[in-house]
């Protein structure tokens, strides 16, 4: 007599980790303050006898994502030694930074190259920072991961989320802050559009001699 053969277990099938959205910060900063402390480090397991801190905070007001509880954003830079390019070769983030969701604020932190601080803070000084565009994860039990930062003098196109009810002012084509020209503006566009696909992202030195010579002859006319 045979035994009956045995039913097979159903193994369930584990699906792939769904990967994780990121979404886009739009900030426009409308104010900054810088700190600075040194002091005597107490903790005698520490190697670095000092405390020093060295906090960038800026200040503005939240232009996309809509529907948050509040649009006042304060985020921190920290600048940090640790992350210049002879210390951070073996290092492998998960985050730049977060943010935290309160009530009447969203604060920020973010790690910055020690040495990116002085020119962050003389484009402040100046006036020429406008936006803070940062990008991670979706709020999360009032937090966010962020995995990028930008600062930049104006928005473009590309930083437009696509909803025309967002209220944020791109540059407009053919008002370039370098082609203030529209007729520039468009004899580069046209330029390029000429230059085959698969060549538009190359350095302008690995181009055709004659693709290149029309770009620069419209670059040097934007200069005069």
């Amino acid at each position: 007599m045979t035994a009956e053969p045995k039913p097979k277990s159903a193994r369930k099938k584990r699906g792939r980790t769904p990967r994780e959205v990121l979404v886009d910060y739009v900030v426009e900063i409308d104010g900054w303050d810088w700190g600075y402390s040194l002091s005597l480090n107490t903790l005698w397991r520490e190697a670095d006898p000092y405390n020093e801190f060295r906090h960038l905070k800026v200040t503005g007001r939240m232009l996309w994502p809509k529907g948050l509880k509040t649009d006042q954003v304060e985020v921190s830079l920290l600048p940090s030694f640790d992350m210049s390019e002879e210390h951070r070769k073996d290092f492998k983030p998960i985050a730049l930074g977060g943010l935290e969701a309160y009530p009447d604020r969203i604060d920020g932190h973010v790690g910055i190259p020690a040495d990116a601080l002085s020119p962050i803070l003389q484009k402040l000084i100046a006036g020429r920072f406008k936006f803070a565009l940062m990008r991670g994860s979706k709020f999360r039990y009032r937090s966010a991961r962020l995995v990028s930062l930008r600062l930049e003098m104006k928005l473009t196109e590309d930083d437009m989320p696509d909803d025309p009810a967002s209220g944020i002012q791109p540059v407009q084509s053919g008002a370039s802050p370098r082609f203030g020209d529209p007729a520039l503006a468009a004899a580069l566009f046209a330029a390029v559009q000429k230059i085959p696909a698969h060549e538009r992202f190359r350095p302008v030195a690995n181009l055709r001699q004659r693709d290149k010579l029309t770009l620069l002859q419209i670059i040097s006319r934007s200069d005069r």
